[in-house]
């Protein structure tokens, strides 16, 4: 099941380069365009301003950069879940999709600055200023829970572009599909980091945020074949029936639609169609 999910991972994002590239530039130069801005302000902040004043601008900086990534995110996954179910995309469909996810791109911003002030010092009171036993415990046992917090949310775009249920619906649901799917949520939160790693040769303009949201649909929409397949069969009740899950048979459409793709298709596709 890997092994195809990887496959179809690069096809789709090969499939719509330009899309992709696009969209990921976009990307890029919105984050510039927050880094410069702060340190803009950074520089030209009078003396007089104090240290609160100074942190909470940037606090709002830092909130426009991770409601910037959030829009682009959700639009975008819009597009990733049609991708993942072998449709067509066009670029167009992206700005169409962005009035649409405004609303939850900011409230799931809000969610992720809170989690990040909160975990930041909370880590820095127990684990730094702290210094004892007890406090190293407890910075431990913080940081592994956001661990859990992060390997459960990387869902929340999926659900939402393929459910559109509510936000707190959507966050539900997250924290169920990681406590049903934990050993594939470690995996794919794993590749994920690979992912964001090999971003950085091509400069971010592959595979970057498009790439990463290709994969977390393409992801979420093959974990779903398994609920499809325990509802019809109820029979499966223990723990131990429920992961005898026959994958190969669940993906055999998805794979004989995807194709063998050899490595002259993607270069020389008119060959192909000889």
């Amino acid at each position: 099941m890997y092994g195809f999910l990887f496959k179809k991972n690069f096809c789709d994002g090969w499939d719509n380069l330009f899309t992709v590239v696009v969209i990921n530039v976009l990307f890029l130069i919105s984050m510039v365009g927050v880094i410069l801005l702060s340190s803009f302000v950074t520089q030209h902040l009078n003396e007089n301003t104090t240290d609160m004043a100074f942190y909470l601008i940037q606090t709002g900086i830092l909130f426009i950069g991770i409601f910037i990534f959030n829009i682009i995110d959700f639009a975008f996954g819009e597009l990733s879940q049609k991708i993942a179910n072998f449709e067509g995309i066009h670029l167009l469909d992206f700005f169409k999709r962005i009035p649409g996810v405004l609303l939850d791109a900011f409230l799931f911003s809000l969610l992720i600055i809170a989690i990040v002030f909160i975990s930041v010092y909370s880590l820095t009171f127990y684990i730094l200023q702290q210094q004892t036993i007890i406090g190293l415990f407890v910075g431990a046992l913080l940081f592994w829970i956001d661990i859990i917090i992060a390997l459960s949310l990387q869902w929340f775009v999926p659900i939402r572009s393929t459910f559109h249920n509510k936000f707190g619906k959507c966050l539900k649901k997250c924290f169920i599909i990681f406590m049903d799917n934990t050993g594939f949520s470690i995996i794919m939160g794993l590749y994920h980091l690979l992912l964001t790693a090999l971003s950085i040769l091509p400069i971010g303009f592959f595979p970057s945020i498009t790439g990463l949201s290709i994969s977390k649909h393409n992801a979420f929409r093959l974990r779903m074949y398994k609920y499809d397949y325990l509802e019809e069969h109820p029979e499966l009740t223990t723990a131990k029936d429920r992961k005898k899950i026959p994958w190969e048979e669940l993906i055999y459409d998805d794979r004989e639609t995807l194709g063998p793709r050899k490595l002259r298709s993607f270069l020389f596709p008119w060959k192909e169609e000889k």
